[in-house]
């Protein structure tokens, strides 16, 4: 159960180091985005991808039969992952497509955790508000990136970076919740 919350934990905090760096150094950053940008999907579809193999393993070993909807999560880790290694090998594409590209990626982001947290809202306490909150917030940024993209590589820099910190942060707000959750039912 230690292992299934690592990569939540990687992955968050990887995008809030992406983020801060985004916003302190948006005119450094504007060289290197695409390799950047590349290597947070690469590594993010990597986490997911150790994430749905830990899943399935734990859902045979305890007879649950098929983990439903995984397949869904091991195709978007296979595609961020691809194009997360597009962006590392080809850097000066992301610059053309940039807010496209993040919208497309926050987009989905949100949608994904959104699926998540309905289950977790069931509950309806603070936490379960919260992260159904954050989701939203991810959808949000990613259709207004989408339909009113900001002007300038410098502004999609720092709107990128907040938006990687408020997912990095949502990844791991809910990797302690499960573990507070598995240690309060242990108890």
């Amino acid at each position: 159960m230690n292992t299934r919350r690592l990569p939540s934990f990687i992955g968050g905090f990887f995008a809030i180091i992406t983020g801060i760096f985004l916003i302190l150094f948006p005119e450094i950053s504007s060289g290197v985005i695409g390799i950047l940008f590349g290597i947070v999907l690469f590594v993010a579809g990597i986490s997911e991808i150790i994430g749905y193999i830990i899943s399935i393993k734990q859902f045979r070993e305890e007879n649950y039969g098929k983990a439903v909807g995984a397949e869904i999560v091991l195709v978007y880790s296979i595609i961020i992952m691809t194009i997360g290694l597009v962006f590392i090998l080809k850097p000066d594409v992301v610059l053309q497509l940039l807010s496209t590209i993040v919208g497309i990626f926050f987009l989905i982001d949100g949608i994904v955790k959104l699926r998540q947290e309905m289950f977790l809202f069931r509950k309806k306490d603070v936490n379960s508000i919260l992260l159904l909150l954050i989701a939203v917030a991810l959808i949000a940024a990613g259709i207004a990136l989408l339909i009113n993209p900001f002007k300038g590589t410098r502004n999609i820099i720092v709107f990128s970076g907040m938006a990687f910190i408020v997912s990095g942060l949502e990844n791991c707000f809910l990797a302690a919740i499960r573990r507070m959750e598995n240690t309060t039912r242990k108890g």
